[in-house]
């Protein structure tokens, strides 16, 4: 009788642990997809809010040198077309620009290649604004944002660069003016990120943002500001995939198994980038709880029905 109980107690046990078996599987495959999607959701999540963060910056910056760009407008050509016209009546408002927005220098680049400018250098001079060009070695014409700024007629935004002073990442924003269709000179505004750092840092999720030339400008883990710090292999990937579209990848420089997802805006690219192991860590934990559950269950089942069977 004994025999006949270990062994119904063994079929019972048997036939539950197939069962557990077959149920596990599916509920890991499920439960396995529901993780997967929910890391990318809320990865998604941390890409919108640092989108949107260089979204904010860049508009503010645009309506700035738009706003100021009319106000200068406003003024006569006479009052414009040369240089003692512009600190006249443009070098002041030069310094209140600059100090309104926050920027590192403000300045209007004239047809001769000089500058009336605002900036730290007329700081340190004690004056609100000054001059600098030729006697400085300094030709604005053979800069990029004054070439690229009597191309449009909009704003032109260069690729990032690190400001010599602060060693932190700059943008120039320029726009050419014209008055009574006679070009005056170009407007130009630098601009630092540390306002738009700041914001990255608090910001959930491990972002960055970089521009045409993969230079991270903005970056939740400051160590990616560093110069150096290769994003290439993400980079390239992420212009063969729609904004918001999770893809994973082997990074080169350690082989490590990694998922990205980024979005695009404008000239430039915002992205996350973390281990495969943040989603197959829960994955693990909850396979291994599984196992342990179904083993304690077998156990427990197998011996009710022994007791059961023993009672009958």
């Amino acid at each position: 009788m004994g025999n006949l109980k270990f062994k119904v107690s063994f079929v019972a046990g048997l036939i539950t642990v197939i069962c557990l078996s077959i149920l596990g599987v599916v509920t890991y495959f499920f439960l396995k997809n529901l993780i997967y999607n929910q890391v990318i959701k809320t990865e998604t999540s941390y890409i919108k809010v640092a989108k949107n963060s260089l979204i904010s910056f860049q508009e503010k910056n645009l309506d700035a040198i738009q706003n100021y760009s009319k106000r200068i407008l406003n003024f006569s050509y006479d009052e414009l077309n040369s240089e003692k016209a512009l600190m006249e009546n443009v070098g002041e408002d030069l310094k209140i620009l600059r100090d309104t927005g926050g920027f590192l220098a403000a300045y209007i680049a004239q047809p001769n290649g000089e500058l009336v400018v605002s900036d730290t250098d007329s700081d340190a001079k004690g004056v609100d604004f000054g001059t600098y060009g030729k006697k400085d070695n300094y030709d604005a014409r053979t800069r990029e944002y004054y070439q690229e700024a009597l191309k449009t007629n909009g704003v032109y935004i260069t690729s990032s660069y690190i400001d010599v002073s602060s060693k932190l990442p700059c943008f120039t924003y320029a726009k050419a003016l014209y008055k009574d269709g006679k070009f005056i000179g170009v407007l130009g505004i630098d601009i630092l990120t540390k306002d738009l750092q700041k914001e990255y840092e608090a910001n959930p999720g491990r972002t960055f943002a970089f521009d045409k030339n993969n230079k991270i400008f903005a970056a939740t883990d400051k160590e990616q500001l560093k110069e150096g710090y290769n994003i290439d292999q993400i980079a390239a990937l992420s212009k063969t995939k729609a904004d918001f579209e999770p893809f994973e990848y082997i990074r080169k420089k350690d082989n490590s198994e990694r998922f990205a997802i980024c979005a695009k805006y404008e000239n430039s690219t915002i992205c996350i980038g973390e281990p495969l192991d943040i989603v197959r860590e829960p994955i693990l934990k909850m396979t291994y709880v599984q196992i342990v559950s179904s083993v304690i269950m077998v156990v427990i089942i197998s011996f009710l029905l022994y007791i059961f069977i023993a009672k009958l």
